[in-house]
């Protein structure tokens, strides 16, 4: 009885146990799918409201029937106080992410252009600013499982972006759509792989009745 128990490391597989389905993958790759065509029309941002309410609801019925009876499910206590202060801390580090994107797509703009005042150029390097942006979710994934793998995400978005933000369109919003779409595919393509995987892998645990 002497082993030590390392909570933040139980947290870890706990987390990572849960993004084995593919689900999340594949919402995100809806999500990235939608965002191209919300910027095009903004008349989309009414389906947004409901996109925050229903999305959590419908992401926790659908594991209710595929990822719960084969993993059980698993509610860790967090204190309140903790909680609030680890929420102000995302926050700030995710603007301060932000905000550093922001620079380095401006020095990167500026080296390759030559220009950061033409406002034409700003649509071109949207898909470089949202790939280093995604380094992000990147890091809180790899905090969150402990899974380094997780790094591939906000490297590919990035050099993803860097490829479409060179690339001439004839309209500087088709490149951003053209990004944003491939993304998302990609997304859902790893997501449906994921999810089929885990439905062979872990058949659906029995419980006995009294």
């Amino acid at each position: 009885m002497n082993e030590k128990i390392d909570l933040k490391e139980i947290e870890q597989q706990t987390f990572h146990e849960f993004m084995i389905d593919g689900i999340t993958e594949i919402l995100s790759g809806l999500v990235l799918i939608y965002m191209p065509i919300l910027f095009h029309n903004p008349i989309f941002v009414a389906f947004v409201p409901f996109l925050i309410l229903f999305g959590g609801p419908v992401v926790d019925s659908i594991r209710e029937r595929t990822t719960y009876p084969r993993l059980g499910r698993v509610e860790l206590r967090v204190d309140s106080e903790s909680e609030d202060f680890s929420m102000k801390r995302s926050i700030l580090e995710f603007s301060l992410f932000i905000l550093s994107a922001f620079i380095i797509t401006i020095i990167v703009m500026f080296v390759v252009e030559g220009d950061i005042t033409n406002p034409q150029l700003w649509y071109k390097w949207v898909p470089l600013l949202f790939g280093l942006i995604m380094f992000g979710p990147s890091l809180f994934l790899v905090e969150k499982t402990g899974q380094r793998r997780y790094y591939i995400l906000g490297v590919f978005a990035t050099i993803l972006g860097f490829i479409f933000s060179l690339i001439v369109f004839p309209d500087e919003k088709l490149g951003i759509f053209l990004y944003f779409f491939s993304l998302g595919v990609i997304s859902i393509i790893v997501g449906v792989i994921k999810y089929i995987s885990f439905i062979r892998k872990y058949p659906v645990i029995e419980t006995e009745e009294e």
